[in-house]
């Protein structure tokens, strides 16, 4: 982070939140791992090869031009260390009242439905909140706040599949390896999209609440409902109906995120338009070079355009520029 933001409130409230949720996982969750260090050898080469494809996919669908990798760092950081460590705590605390209200088996089918869901989307979307403050210059945009939402979901999404593989590893009466990798590759194939999705819904909810207040409650309640709905019995006494409601998840979870990402893409053309025609813009370029911008189609054009009449070298210049006033365009105008 900028120095100017080591002076913020904002800051030492990020900061404290890493360094209480890191001293409860060293206290609770480390040494754990310890106990089963074939387990650990199983899972880890899986649960990191599922995050890094997801990391991939954040990057791809982050197609503002104006993205904010140390932003993305902290995320990840927030979400696999303080949300992690945080929740571990207050998850107890609440599942104790919810075994205190509910009586066996509703506490055991429902409880993680009702606890995950509230605390850990709400401590995950306070991280996100924090730096939206802390890089309040710089991110401005859906496609930008979403991403960095994602990456801390994932990396809440990891420590918590590794804490599983864990768990399983105990309970298998083959071997630790067999439980850890049976459950390790379950959830990296049907549980791709959880945690990420969800607290990205959040930080979107976020955003909107600068560019569209009547929007924001929309994906926020999202993402809670789909974390309840992801934790909520799958019919235990029967395999097939576990299947279908894991895939039916699984399938309503990517629509609304494949809705989702297709307004930001639609809201980002919208803005660029608006955008190119301010103040700021004509200080940056000419009107000509302005118009290549709120499309992918309009920079190819414009690329293509230079490239045929002016050779590869200035339609590669063009091409990183057009970078450029997006980005530019993102910090001044967005």
């Amino acid at each position: 982070m900028m120095r100017a933001q080591l002076t913020t409130i904002s800051f030492w409230v990020f900061a404290a939140g890493l360094l209480i949720g890191g001293v409860i996982e060293a206290r609770d969750l480390f040494p754990r791992f310890g106990e089963s260090g074939e387990a650990i050898a199983v899972a880890l080469p899986i649960v990191l090869i599922a995050a890094g494809l997801v990391a991939l996919l954040i990057w791809a669908l982050d197609r503002s031009h104006a993205q904010v990798r140390s932003a993305w760092g902290w995320a990840f950081a927030w979400g696999a260390i303080g949300a992690c460590g945080l929740a571990l705590q207050i998850n107890g605390y609440a599942s104790d009242a919810v075994n205190d209200v509910l009586d066996d088996p509703g506490s055991t089918l429902w409880g993680a439905a009702l606890v995950g869901p509230l605390d850990e989307e709400v401590i995950k979307g306070a991280g996100v909140a924090l730096l939206l403050v802390l890089y309040r210059d710089r991110l401005r945009r859906p496609l930008q706040i979403f991403a960095v939402g994602a990456f801390a979901g994932l990396g809440f999404q990891v420590v918590e599949n590794l804490s599983y593989a864990l768990n399983f590893a105990m309970r298998d009466a083959q071997s630790d390896a067999v439980g850890a990798l049976t459950v390790s590759l379950i959830r990296a194939f049907f549980g791709f999209q959880s945690h990420w999705v969800y607290t990205g819904f959040f930080a979107l909810g976020l955003a909107l609440v600068r560019i569209r207040p009547h929007l924001a409650a929309l994906p926020i309640a999202l993402s809670f409902l789909l974390h309840f709905w992801w934790n909520a019995p799958n019919g235990e006494h029967s395999v097939g109906v576990t299947l279908l409601l894991i895939m039916l998840k699984c399938t309503v979870t990517v629509s609304l995120l494949a809705g989702a990402w297709w307004w930001m893409l639609v809201e980002q053309r919208q803005w660029l338009r608006r955008a190119i025609r301010t103040p700021e813009a004509a200080a940056l370029a000419p009107p000509a070079e302005l118009a290549t911008l709120p499309t992918r189609a309009e920079r190819r054009a414009g690329e293509q355009y230079l490239r045929y009449y002016y050779g590869p070298a200035v339609a590669e210049v063009a091409r990183r520029r057009q970078k450029w006033l997006i980005r530019e365009l993102t910090y001044r105008v967005g």
